[in-house]
C-alpha cells in the first residue's frame, strides 16, 4: 500500500464502533504513542490507526508498564474485534527487549526494538531474529531506524531500510534516539527523506515516519508531492512536551488533517 494510492478508513463514532468511511488518494495513517490507561482510552475513541504504548520518560522506545499492556489487551478482546485501532509496543533497546518481548500478548499488532549499539548490519540482524523468536506469530516486528544513527551507534536509515527488506520485513520506522528538540527533518532533511521514500517504494516497504514530527511537516511533504504511509507522533499531541499528558484537541487536529 503506497501513499499515492486510495486508502480506506472507518472513523470511530467512539468506543471503537465503525463511522463513516472516507476515502481520500492522498492520505496518510496517524500512529500515536500513549504512555498510560486515560490516554490509551483517550486515543482509542478517535481516528487514529495505529496506538502505540511506550513510555516516553525513558528514551525513545522504552517499553510501557507491562500492566499497561495486559490493560489493552483486556479491552481489544472484550471489544470483539470492533476497536479499529491496531495495538502497538515499543520494547525498548536491544537488552530491554530481550528481557520484555516474550510478555507481548497476541492482540498486538505491532513491536519495535531499538537498534541503538547494533554498530553492524550483523549484529542488528541477529537482534531482530532474536526478537522474532518470541513474538507471537501474530505480532509483526517493525524495523526501526535512527534519524541520527551516529549518536545511536548504529546502521545509516537506508542500510536499515534495505537490510530490512532483505529479512521479510513489511514495515519500518524512522524516529531519532536522542529527544534534544531535534527532527528527523533536522537531522536529515527533505532531500534524504525523499530518497529513504524511494528506497522503501522500490523494496516494498510500508514506512511511518516520526521523531518530533509536527502538523506542518505534512503540508510540506504534501508541497513536495510526495508522503510516507504513516505519520508516528507524541510531543505535537502533548498540552507541554512529549513526557506531559496528551491532548484532545491536538489529537484530533492531526485526524483531520490527515483526512483532510
Amino acid at each position: 500500500m503506497t501513499a499515492s494510492s486510495n486508502r480506506d478508513i472507518s472513523i470511530s463514532n467512539g468506543g471503537g464502533a465503525p463511522g463513516k468511511k472516507i476515502v481520500s488518494s492522498d492520505l496518510a495513517d496517524l500512529l500515536v504513542s500513549v504512555r498510560d490507561r486515560d490516554e490509551l482510552l483517550e486515543v482509542r475513541n478517535s481516528a487514529v490507526k495505529i496506538i502505540d504504548l511506550k513510555e516516553p520518560r525513558r528514551g525513545p522506545l522504552a517499553p510501557a508498564d507491562v500492566s499497561l499492556w495486559h490493560f489493552a489487551d483486556k479491552l481489544w478482546r472484550d471489544s470483539s474485534g470492533q476497536s479499529e485501532g491496531l495495538l502497538s509496543a515499543a520494547l525498548g533497546e536491544q537488552e530491554q527487549a530481550r528481557e520484555v518481548a516474550a510478555s507481548l500478548p497476541a492482540t498486538f499488532a505491532f513491536a519495535k526494538v531499538g537498534p541503538s549499539d547494533c554498530a553492524t548490519e550483523a549484529r542488528l540482524s541477529a537482534l531482530w531474529h532474536e526478537i522474532r523468536l518470541v513474538l507471537r506469530d501474530s505480532t509483526e516486528l517493525v524495523a526501526v531506524a535512527y534519524a541520527d544513527w551516529n549518536s545511536a551507534n548504529c546502521p545509516a536509515p537506508e542500510a536499515v531500510f534495505r537490510l530490512a527488506s532483505q529479512h521479510g520485513f513489511k514495515r519500518c520506522l524512522i524516529d531519532t534516539y536522542q529527544k534534544d528538540g531535534r527532527s528527523t527533518v533536522d537531522h536529515l532533511g527533505y532531500s534524504k527523506l525523499k530518497k529513504l521514500h524511494q528506497v522503501a517504494r522500490q523494496q516494498g516497504l510500508w514506512w511511518t515516519l516520526a521523531g518530533s514530527i509536527r502538523i506542518p511537516v505534512v503540508d510540506e511533504l504534501q508541497a513536495l508531492g510526495w508522503m510516507p504511509d504513516c505519520f508516528g507522533v507524541r510531543g505535537d499531541v502533548c498540552s507541554g512536551t512529549r513526557t506531559t499528558k496528551i491532548a484532545h484537541e491536538l489529537v484530533q487536529a492531526w485526524c483531520q488533517r490527515l483526512v483532510a
